[in-house]
């Protein structure tokens, strides 16, 4: 506990642990030096191994999370879509369009067609009772 309180104190202070481990390294006698080099190298990079591991952790958080937002965004368009009311069946509006506009044509030709067969019989008619009228004048 009273190593972590210093720890602590001694990063809050500004110090780093490489400038703590020079001065204990200068206060203990010249056979133990050696081993305080060596662990204040082997502190370094452990400390880099467990930022490099931090942020790999943190790249793997991130994919992990968006491919599981990704997945309840689909989840939830399906649900919805199977909720959801299903909708009246409708007639494509093109293909009813064309078959109403063949349609239409054929009826327009026709009462053409018709109307005209009409005026040429009302003129045959009006024809035959000239003729008649004629032929009773004289």
């Amino acid at each position: 506990m009273a190593a972590r309180k210093r720890a602590k104190a001694a990063s809050s202070s500004g110090i780093s642990m490489d400038q703590t481990l020079k001065q204990l390294e200068k206060q203990l006698p010249t056979n133990l030096r050696g081993l305080v080099r060596d662990l204040r190298r082997n502190l370094t990079s452990l400390q880099k191994q467990v930022d490099q591991a931090r942020a790999e952790r943190d790249a793997r958080w991130q994919a992990l999370e968006r491919r599981v937002r990704t997945d309840a965004a689909k989840l939830i368009r399906r649900l919805e879509k199977a909720v959801e009311p299903p909708k009246k069946s409708r007639p494509r509006k093109a293909a009813a369009k064309k078959k109403s506009t063949r349609k239409t044509a054929k009826a327009k030709s026709t009462r053409k067609k018709a109307a005209s067969k009409k005026a040429t019989r009302k003129k045959a008619t009006r024809k035959k009772a000239a003729r008649k009228k004629t032929t009773r004048r004289r």
